[in-house]
């Protein structure tokens, strides 16, 4: 058990309705208002400000970092076996969330494996996270069915940075990605985005929205006087090996710029790093 105990206990059952997947797929994303309790919220926001602040924000990466710029980066911090919350697995908003995520990739939910991370968006941050789809950031070796979750740790606004995404946009390939400042920042942009049909999901505290990884999303800056903290969640079949890797030359371009491959075939899967062969 790690130093922050169980998670508070919840009977909250909610199930995705057919009006959901059908929504779902035409969208390509799903705005739901209630997965989790207050309570669990505030469990949460106590593990999210540990982990962002007792590991000075190290993770993964620091996105949105420009070129002799010195403003508050966003924060994101892994979630991996390393962090010793598997608490995190027996959340309320975990178990709500699978039964969406089954219901919209077509799966059942002893076929999926979750990962996830913790992000704080500074308050009075003037930088977006720019429009991207999620699979420009992973592994060009492995394919995926796999769609996002995104729950903020509190009511969430436009002006605060709550998700905005673009109908339709998963039904396409995956589109060329560049990069927003110094490619070892791994801040990735799609400079073609008819933003003026992006739709704006603001959220309740206890809300959450779902994407699939193909989808066009982008958050606005946080110009509120408060920190916009964010619990992603993964949801995923296990990748499996490509025949042959895909050519994404932004993924060549950050490899070069942190000194070589990101290592062995690897994935996170529920608190485990599981390499892929």
């Amino acid at each position: 058990m790690s130093r922050f105990g169980s998670p508070p206990p919840s009977d909250l059952d909610v199930r995705p309705t057919q009006d959901d997947v059908d929504f779902f797929e035409e969208n390509g994303f799903l705005v739901v208002p209630e997965l989790t309790t207050q309570d669990e919220l505030d469990w949460l926001m106590d593990v999210a400000l540990a982990v962002l602040d007792d590991n000075a924000g190290t993770g993964v990466f620091e996105p949105g970092r420009e070129i002799d710029q010195d403003l508050p980066p966003q924060i994101q911090q892994s979630i991996g076996p390393e962090m010793r919350i598997p608490e995190l697995l027996e959340t309320t908003f975990r178990r709500n969330a699978m039964h969406f995520a089954a219901a919209l990739l077509g799966e059942p939910e002893d076929k999926l494996t979750t990962w996830g991370h913790m992000i704080r968006k500074p308050a009075r941050s003037n930088r977006p996270a720019p429009w991207h789809q999620d699979q420009a950031y992973w592994r060009p070796e492995l394919d995926y069915h796999a769609l996002g979750c995104w729950l903020p740790l509190h009511d969430v606004t436009v002006e605060r940075g709550c998700m905005q995404f673009i109908p339709g946009s998963h039904k396409g390939a995956l589109r060329d990605h560049d990069f927003s400042g110094d490619p070892a920042g791994n801040l990735l942009i799609v400079h073609d985005v008819d933003a003026s049909t992006a739709v704006a999901c603001p959220l309740p505290a206890g809300g959450a929205t779902f994407h699939h990884h193909l989808t066009l999303h982008y958050t606005a800056p946080n110009t509120t006087d408060l920190d916009r903290l964010a619990f992603p969640m993964e949801f995923q079949l296990m990748p499996w090996l490509r025949d042959k890797p895909v050519d994404w030359p932004w993924i060549a371009t950050y490899r070069d710029a942190i000194g070589g491959s990101l290592g062995p075939t690897a994935v996170l899967a529920d608190g485990k790093f599981v390499t892929i062969s």
